[in-house]
């Protein structure tokens, strides 16, 4: 009796859940990683932070960082994002070639050829790297004068360290690559939370040693430095060691992991032979071209900061943005992460010029979730900047002690960074929604527009930060007319959406979207008000230097805050 064979309908189901599963549970994985050493870092940070100046914070979490985050991006960002898209690619059928194929090469078309070409691809980030390491690191050596080596011991050395720690990532790019593309979700969270771990211990050990009881660190970037070198060190250990371990299990075929000539065979039977897929290398280059405006956008802040500001106001800059950052990574980030899930489900039907009754209710109905996420955020904003402002020089100096209290501007940078919280929040929404929304065309008119808004943020960097000398605050306010500019556009583009022919059978619509029904009350903004004025009487009153002192502070900003929510 004849047995009957799967569909093949059947099998790619099978495939397609296996490998929702997969990511599903990849994801949890790198969750729990994000979540574990975000608090850990943030944990450990306020402990060296106490024995590190704010130069030396400057230098080592905006320059260094700076360095090792340029070199990473542009040598293999590009690279990495084609070849993961690259390992979805399905077997080509294979042609059989009139002549033998060497052993030392294989064919593009057979499933082994299809896992080599990835690989192929993968050392040439590796490659890229030896170039833009060298080059960065000869352009920031060469900026270092005697007297700034004289003045942060080790400054020199520690840049050769972030260079050979960045190299020592891209020396596993092939195996990261092939890691991802077999989910080795597992693999990555396991090392990555080691290596975090590492630099974490490291970077308190030898603060605290160089410290001597002093208060100050000796060893200076120094620390920052070798911990970062040995995460690399680390990584490279981690990575290495699982596909050795794999390769002698029989696991995986050690030669797909090297690079290997790969053989076409032409239509006539003939082959030709070459080491780089074509199609995959153009999609690399071209994406890896796009990286270099997305580096910009991303990296901006601290490209402003670190050539237009002092390592001290560099150094302030870091701390603030470590604290003012939690809420982003913990809040916005998952909220708009939800926007954009939610309005593309709900609004993916609404196409037509002429719409049903029950597609005018869910647009109306989208309208009305989308202000009142506007809303919250404006609530939240009050909350940062009638209440929160008050109190950053108390948080400061109960996390990190007196030095940065009262001897740098970092309270005030705080408090100006509190107020930068709503814009970040309305933006990331704002913008969420229309990439749930927009057409190919009106992504690709965003895109232009980034540019503009980058040259809008830079623009705003030089004047406050240059001529007008205000240095971290400065480069707060750039980021805010920055993000308010890009509001001002994703608003424009909402109106339009909903007010346009698709929403004119809707009365309720222009009513609703206005920037007006962002706003609470005119009761609850006179609250919000008041509770700004008795929190900075207390502030001036009562103090915050003494213990007691931000007792009773914190007792009076709670009595004002309920207040303020109650009404």
């Amino acid at each position: 009796m004849a047995t009957e064979k799967p569909s093949p309908g059947a099998d790619d189901s099978k495939d397609v859940n296996n490998v929702l599963s997969s990511s599903v549970a990849g994801a949890s994985y790198l969750i729990l990683l994000q979540l574990a050493s975000r608090m850990l870092t943030f944990a450990l940070h306020q402990i060296v932070v106490r024995y590190s100046s704010a130069e030396t914070l400057g230098i080592a979490s905006v320059k260094l960082e700076l360095l090792l985050s340029t070199i990473l991006f542009l040598s293999r960002e590009g690279f990495r994002c084609a070849l993961l898209r690259g390992g979805n690619s399905q077997t080509t059928q294979e042609i059989k070639s009139e002549k033998p194929v060497s052993k030392d090469a294989v064919l593009v078309s057979s499933a082994e050829g299809q896992v080599q070409k990835i690989t192929n691809l993968a050392y040439v980030p590796m490659i890229i790297g030896l170039v833009t390491t060298l080059t960065a690191c000869v352009y920031y050596l060469s900026s270092i004068d005697d007297e700034t080596a004289l003045k942060y011991p080790f400054y020199r050395t520690s840049i050769v360290l972030f260079g050979l720690s960045a190299y020592c990532e891209l020396i596993i790019e092939p195996l990261y690559i092939m890691a991802l593309n077999n989910l080795y979700f597992k693999l990555r969270v396991s090392v990555e939370g080691i290596c975090v771990l590492v630099r974490c211990v490291l970077t308190f050990g030898l603060t605290v040693l160089g410290s001597n009881g002093s208060g100050t660190n000796r060893y200076g970037v120094l620390a920052f430095a070798v911990a970062q070198f040995a995460y690399s060190l680390v990584m490279v250990c981690g990575y290495a060691g699982f596909f050795i371990n794999k390769v002698r299990n029989g696991q995986i075929n050690g030669k797909t992991t090297l690079p290997r000539k790969l053989v076409a065979v032409n239509e006539d039977g003939t082959t030709r032979t070459f080491w780089f897929d074509r199609e995959l290398l153009d999609l690399s280059v071209t994406l890896t071209k796009q990286s270099l405006l997305k580096h910009v956008l991303t990296e901006g802040d601290k490209m402003l900061v670190s050539a237009l500001s002092s390592d001290k106001d560099q150094g302030v800059y870091a701390l603030v943005v470590n604290y003012g950052s939690l809420i982003v990574r913990i809040l916005f980030g998952p909220l708009e992460e939800t926007v954009r899930t939610l309005f593309s489900k709900l609004l993916s039907d609404i196409d037509d010029q002429s719409l049903t009754k029950s597609q005018n209710r869910v647009l109306e109905t989208s309208a009305r979730i989308l202000i009142t996420i506007f809303k919250f955020h404006i609530l939240l904003g009050l909350i940062f900047i009638c209440f929160a402002t008050n109190y950053t020089a108390t948080l400061i100096d109960l996390l990190v002690g007196s030095a940065w209290s009262q001897n740098t501007n970092a309270p005030l940078v705080l408090s100006f960074y509190c107020a930068y919280v709503p814009v970040m929040g309305i933006n990331g929404v704002s913008e969420a929604f229309v990439q749930a929304v927009a057409t190919e065309q009106q992504l690709a008119r965003l895109s232009k527009f980034m540019i503009v808004f980058s040259l809008i943020f830079v623009s705003s960097g030089v004047l406050f930060m240059h001529f007008m000398h205000l240095g971290a605050i400065g480069l707060i306010l750039a980021n805010i007319v920055n993000l308010g500019s890009r509001i001002i556009y994703s608003w424009i583009f909402i109106r339009k959406y909903f007010l346009g022919k698709r929403g004119q059978d809707v009365s309720m619509l222009p009513q609703m979207i206005t920037v007006r029904n962002w706003f609470p009350s005119k009761v609850v903004l006179l609250a919000f008000a008041s509770g700004w004025a008795v929190t900075r009487l207390s502030e001036e009153i009562i103090g915050w230097t003494t213990f007691r002192q931000k007792i009773m502070h914190i007792a009076v900003g709670g009595v004002a805050a309920l207040f303020a929510l109650a009404s």
